[in-house]
């Protein structure tokens, strides 16, 4: 049961299976300028004080390491929040309903520390979440950049409600078991060495519930609210056009890709990401 689940979670592997294996283990994370809770959320802020702000949002079961190599390349412009999400990487969990609770959260964290249109950037489940916040509130952000997160969970979206709570259960069920996942999602066995030990810092019981929440999730109906510049990162020139189909809604979003790569990108690929998210930030800031 647990692999037919798994080949779920696992939709979009048909474009990720293709990446030849490369090593690109990123740098550690340096010294956190300041580090705080904000809600649900903590924040560790690097960088470059008084320039603009970057917030990285991390995937399931991940902490700020899995940003490493982009907190280091953007430090010298921009001042940096690097978010942990409540269950992952130590960090406490919640209850509820998760995607309201860290969105109240993050909007309070702008509030409270002055964060000025922020370009928010994230990875599959953060990705989804950037999407979820610039349907929100697009006023108050720059744009956003979701790097194989989108705004339904793919491969499930013309599965009936019903089917998608049945999934959603078996996710749960699974406890968020990642480390199982990870020669799927990254191509070098010395980088899934690597982020391994880095995944089991999470609680397997919250990561379940993220992704049972993630499933159930739906944002295609209020993507027309998003006025502020998209791009989705899709892992292959193969997934562009099937990407594009689940942000269609959203007529200025922009869909790029990233060759030879599976779902982290920021390991198997890092500097064509670093360069898709360069290239965003440029034509925003001018």
């Amino acid at each position: 049961m647990k692999r037919l689940i798994l080949a779920s979670v696992l939709a979009a592997s048909t474009f990720w299976l293709r990446a030849p294996a490369s090593a690109s283990i990123p740098p550690p994370l340096p010294p956190a300028n300041a580090s705080f809770n904000s809600g649900s959320l903590h924040v560790d802020v690097y960088g470059t004080p008084g320039k603009p702000a970057l917030v990285f949002i991390p995937g399931l079961n991940c902490g700020p390491w899995e940003w490493a190599g982009e907190i280091e390349k953007f430090s010298p412009d921009y001042t940096i929040y690097a978010l942990t999400l409540p269950g992952f990487d130590g960090q406490p969990a919640i209850d509820g309903d998760l995607f309201a609770r860290v969105g109240a959260d993050f909007w309070s964290l702008l509030q409270t520390r002055r964060i000025r249109k922020p370009i928010v950037i994230g990875h599959s489940l953060g990705g989804t979440l950037a999407i979820m916040l610039a349907e929100q509130h697009p006023d108050e952000l720059g744009g956003v950049v979701a790097v194989d997160g989108l705004p339904i969970f793919p491969g499930l979206e013309n599965m009936p409600l019903e089917q998608r709570k049945a999934v959603a259960q078996r996710f749960q069920a699974m406890s968020g078991n990642l480390t199982a996942a990870l020669p799927q999602l990254i191509t070098s066995q010395s980088d899934v060495a690597a982020i391994a030990p880095l995944v089991l810092k999470s609680d397997p019981k919250a990561a379940g519930e993220w992704a049972a929440q993630d499933v159930m999730l739906d944002l295609r109906p209020n993507l027309s609210r998003i006025t502020v510049p998209l791009l989705e990162v899709a892992p292959g020139a193969q997934a562009r056009g099937y990407y594009a189909s689940l942000l269609a809604a959203d007529s200025a979003a922009r869909v790029d890709a990233v060759e030879n790569t599976r779902h982290f990108m920021m390991y198997d690929q890092p500097r064509a990401l670093d360069a898709a998210i360069a290239g965003f930030i440029s034509g925003i800031r001018g």
